[in-house]
């Protein structure tokens, strides 16, 4: 069997799920390093609580969600993701992409956040809202588990998400990937993924976040497909079983 062949045999696995390809598929291999990856642990203090809620909310020990008075919400999750959640989505229509990025510089400019070494990794527009994802770069391919979600409707921002790698160095060990469409099969494994469009398919580096997230400050992340559906959701297809 050729290669065109085999996407073609791959393609007719997906469609028994139907799953149906809307992208080119990548036809390179990649050598990489493994990389040993360190997160920014969350401080629960005063400083952040009131840099998102404002100064009527304090920090308690031992708890993780915080509101005000407006209703609004801040968690801290397994110690290293922050969700803040300003109010409910509302029907309307989206913010364009030039008012969406002023959006985004008004808040982070307003919780002192710094986007440096984070770019636009992913954009998904419903008709009433929008995600726009930032996740930080190590040599031009996406950490996925360093992120910055934006969520928009038609009144602006009304949820924000981060979590952050604060430092990153290569591990000695180099792998070489599957190909895309080999680890297109093992999308055949997952319950979840069915009667999808897969719209991008590109190399990025990821760690499972699992049960034991929680307990993790540092952990390798390895190379992975990472496969987006029109949906708005991804998929991250392990190199290895």
């Amino acid at each position: 069997m050729n290669d065109e062949q085999f996407v073609e045999s791959v393609e007719e696995l997906l469609k028994q799920k139907n799953i149906t390809i809307n992208s080119e598929i990548p036809e390179q291999t990649y050598v990489m390093p493994l990389l040993d990856t360190e997160y920014e642990m969350i401080d629960i203090n005063n400083e952040l609580i009131q840099n998102y809620l404002g100064s009527g909310v304090e920090a308690v020990e031992d708890v993780y969600v915080y509101n005000n008075d407006n209703g609004e919400t801040l968690e801290i999750i397994n110690g290293k993701k922050l969700s803040y959640t300003i109010r409910e989505k509302i029907q309307g229509k989206h913010p364009t992409e030039d008012e969406m990025s002023v959006l985004i510089n008004d808040f982070v400019e307003e919780k002192n956040i710094s986007m440096e070494g984070y770019t636009e990794n992913r954009t998904y527009i419903a008709e009433d809202s929008c995600v726009y994802s930032f996740t930080q770069s190590y040599n031009d391919y996406s950490m996925e588990n360093s992120y910055m979600n934006f969520y928009a409707d038609e009144n602006g921002i009304y949820k924000f998400e981060m979590q952050r790698i604060n430092h990153v160095k290569e591990i000695t060990e180099k792998v070489r990937t599957v190909t895309a469409v080999e680890a297109l099969m093992r999308l055949l494994t997952y319950d979840d993924v069915s009667d999808k469009e897969i719209i991008k398919i590109e190399m990025t580096y990821y760690s499972t976040e699992d049960e034991n997230w929680q307990y993790i400050a540092r952990i390798n992340s390895d190379p992975a497909w990472k496969v987006i559906f029109s949906d708005g959701t991804q998929k991250h297809l392990p190199n290895a079983d």
